[in-house]
């Protein structure tokens, strides 16, 4: 059926995300003093991620999901046993500025600001993971260490997944993944020049995330509701790219990280990429009923999250 918001006119629209509007403000969602000491109150980020989490679908404990879920999701949380907390890491959602910063309260690097490395090989360098625990080490520190995650509206992280993935640079796996695309939806002969040089466009990218089954789509477009299972795991604290800065200082306040490391401020470049406009811009792009696929895939990590679906 047709989703709220969703325009079925013909022909392209101008689409619009309602980045930053109707967003529920970021709060630790256990109750856990916070600064000062005041008792957080329930949210309506509580009330989403409960509501969101009545799907009958969705994993209620982390005892329900397959093994391969378990396996996904456990790989995707680093583990700090001297600050006691997990962090489910998403890609397109800080997770660099998060590593680095974990990064220093590791010992590895002096500032955030100062990692003499380069990123392929700083996020492949040796995390721990809570993947890499036995059972009864796992549910111990699911119980006992403050937990969180960081979001963003979804469609917008699918935008700077493209753009960053396949507009600006191709890595190894990107350029993997840009030739399944044009194998699938690039119609006639490909040239040399597809296959060393091959340009996606938005529409075929969206295209290829609409065909995909979450489980095995890249993690760098994979829905949170898959990387980190919200439902499953009972996270303390949920922050948002929209209030990134203030919502890092709540967690590192509350893991006592916050005299040790500075969470770095935000590049003016990257405000203006996840700018509302900039978003629009790839959106329009899209067909109406290939919007309305590109918000299906992604409803349920809407609905958990509490953002507005976009609406023509």
């Amino acid at each position: 059926g047709q989703l709220p918001g969703v325009g079925s006119g013909d022909g392209r629209g101008a689409f619009r995300l309602l980045t930053g509007k109707g967003r529920p403000q970021a709060r630790s969602l256990s109750g856990r003093d916070g600064e000062g000491g005041s008792a957080r109150k329930v949210t309506s980020q509580t009330r989403s991620l409960k509501r969101g989490c009545r799907d009958p679908e969705a994993a209620r404990d982390i005892s329900d999901l397959s093994p391969r879920q378990r396996w996904s999701t456990l790989r995707h949380i680093i583990v700090n046993d001297e600050y006691r907390f997990l962090y489910c890491y998403v890609p397109k959602a800080a997770c660099t500025t998060w590593k680095r910063v974990i990064s220093v309260l590791e010992g590895r690097f002096p500032s955030p600001d100062h990692i003499h490395v380069d990123m392929y090989n700083f996020h492949r360098q040796n995390w721990t993971y809570l993947g890499h625990f036995p059972a009864a080490s796992v549910a111990y520190r699911l119980q006992h260490y403050y937990k969180f995650m960081f979001v963003r509206d979804p469609l917008a992280r699918v935008v700077s997944a493209y753009r960053d993935k396949f507009e600006r640079r191709l890595e190894a796996f990107s350029l993997k993944e840009a030739w399944n695309i044009l194998e699938r939806y690039r119609q006639g002969t490909l040239s040399l020049n597809d296959v060393s040089h091959p340009n996606i466009t938005f529409p075929e990218f969206v295209q290829y995330v609409v065909d995909s089954a979450p489980p095995y789509m890249n993690e760098h477009w994979r829905p949170y509701l898959d990387l980190c299972q919200p439902c499953a795991i009972h996270y303390d604290f949920v922050g948002h790219l929209d209030t990134l800065e203030d919502d890092a200082k709540e967690v590192l306040s509350v893991i006592c990280a916050d005299d040790k490391v500075k969470f770095p401020a935000r590049q003016r470049f990257y405000r203006h990429e996840s700018s509302e406009d900039a978003v629009n811009h790839y959106l329009s792009q899209l067909s109406p009923d290939l919007l309305e696929k590109l918000v299906s895939k992604y409803q349920r990590d809407y609905n958990i999250f509490g953002y507005k679906l976009p609406v023509r």
